[in-house]
């Protein structure tokens, strides 16, 4: 069987293959371009920077990574008494964000959550990370952030594997 082969540009080429290669050229930019599209409708900045110490976490908005993270260390520097601080986390889009603290029998840590698209989806989120930690006995949520970087107060406990 003879396969229809055309010039392009000074190289045989099969028919079909430059709409390949088109294809694969284009669907990723759509795919990207549908992603973004939610991050459009926050208002406020777009992203959220986390840096964490040993007795705390802080949170910046803004529209780059540097930025955010560079903000939350130097909050953190000022408000941590001295502690060592350290960029944590960034996320894009923000929208609904926040910290659960995850409880073992040896120590705690502090798991940065971000991109829930309602106060909902966090808290599901933040359950999930809970029931998925290994030897965690006990979540607390931590830090609640509005898609505006408002600080939501909430105390809610979780026990892992239990609704």
């Amino acid at each position: 069987m003879r396969v229809p082969v055309r010039f392009a540009k000074g190289r045989a080429v099969a028919r079909g293959v430059e709409r390949r290669a088109w294809l694969s050229f284009a669907l990723p930019l759509l795919l990207a371009l549908v992603v973004a599209l939610p991050s459009l409708a926050q208002t406020g900045p777009a992203g959220v920077g986390f840096a964490q110490a040993e007795e705390g976490t802080w949170t910046c908005r803004a529209d780059d990574p540097v930025t955010a993270l560079d903000c939350a260390r130097d909050l953190c520097r000022v408000e941590g008494n001295g502690q060592d601080c350290y960029r944590t986390t960034w996320c894009f889009p923000a929208r609904w964000a926040g910290v659960v603290t995850v409880w073992t029998s040896d120590f705690h840590s502090n798991h940065p959550v971000c991109g829930a698209p309602s106060l909902e989806g966090l808290i599901a989120m933040m359950r999930a990370v809970c029931d998925h930690s290994e030897g965690a006995t006990a979540c607390s949520v931590g830090m609640v952030v509005d898609p505006d970087g408002v600080e939501v107060d909430m105390a809610e406990e979780m026990v892992p594997g239990v609704p």
